[in-house]
């Protein structure tokens, strides 16, 4: 190898490394510009934290930047109106076991979506709502027989929507932190033992209800009677009195043929001889 080929050789070189260089920078800016893009669902807002640290920031939905390589990361939060069943379990005024279907219509205040971030966490629902549904639940059901739940059911509700508000949405604890839309008991599971006794009143009350009608249906059916009997008393005292002797002696003579009987004896008894016509 001359001279001339050493040095074209050793710019080949350099220039594979100068481009190695850029094409390694062109890689590092891609990757720092799709490391700082994040996206927003609709509906949603994202929190921004600095190694863990709340910044304050939130992003609403659609794109939107933050610092790259891990630096800031975003915790989406869903601000629509959310859904949510819960089962809880209680005992009445009569001391019967009861479990409630509780279906709440929630959401989070979206200015308190950091506040929420910073002091409760992303599983809220389970550390705050949840238990609060249970615990008013009880609260209120102590207050009303098994019974009552279902006859009173649409004051139940009402109580129990007041008293979860009250115990979310309006305390001072939770800064307003949730939104409390509407609530709705869908059903509720007694106890085996419980659900035999009602079966047992049902029963009984069908047969009283048996009785009653039966007893109904007599009684008509002796009116009846009686009504009969007196329209029958009435109407032959009604005839007697219309026969006078008058209206008999007129009503033989209409039937008399014209004949006189004829008699003949024994000499001890007058029998009646008929005769023709």
């Amino acid at each position: 190898m001359n001279y001339g080929e050493s040095r074209n050789t050793s710019a080949d070189i350099k220039k594979y490394i100068k481009w190695g260089i850029w094409g390694f920078v062109a890689l590092l800016l891609i990757i720092t510009l799709f490391s700082s893009l994040t996206t927003i669902g609709t509906g949603k807002v994202g929190v921004v934290t600095n190694y863990g640290r709340v910044t304050g920031r939130e992003l609403t939905e659609g794109i939107s930047f933050k610092a790259p390589w891990g630096i800031e990361s975003v915790t989406e939060y869903d601000v629509k109106t959310l859904r949510s069943e819960s089962s809880a379990p209680s005992a009445t005024k009569d001391l019967q076991d009861v479990n409630a279907t509780i279906v709440l219509n929630y959401r989070i205040n979206a200015g308190k979506i950091g506040d929420i971030h910073q002091n409760v966490g992303k599983d809220y629902y389970k550390t705050i709502i949840e238990q609060q549904i249970v615990e008013s639940f009880k609260a209120v059901s102590a207050k009303y027989t098994a019974s009552e739940l279902i006859t009173e059911r649409a004051a139940v509700k009402t109580e129990f929507f007041d008293l979860l508000k009250e115990r979310i949405q309006n305390n001072p604890e939770h800064k307003k932190r949730y939104v409390i839309q509407d609530v709705a008991i869908t059903n509720f599971t007694f106890s085996a033992a419980f659900n035999q006794a009602i079966e047992a009143v049902q029963i009984a009350n069908q047969k009283i209800a048996q009785a009653r009608q039966e007893l109904e249906t007599t009684k008509v059916e002796a009116e009846k009677t009686v009504a009969a009997a007196n329209a029958a008393a009435e109407a032959q005292r009604a005839q007697q009195q219309s026969l006078t002797p008058e209206l008999l002696q007129k009503q033989a003579i209409e039937k008399w043929d014209g004949k006189l009987p004829v008699y003949s004896t024994d000499g001890n008894t007058f029998f009646n001889i008929p005769t023709g016509r």
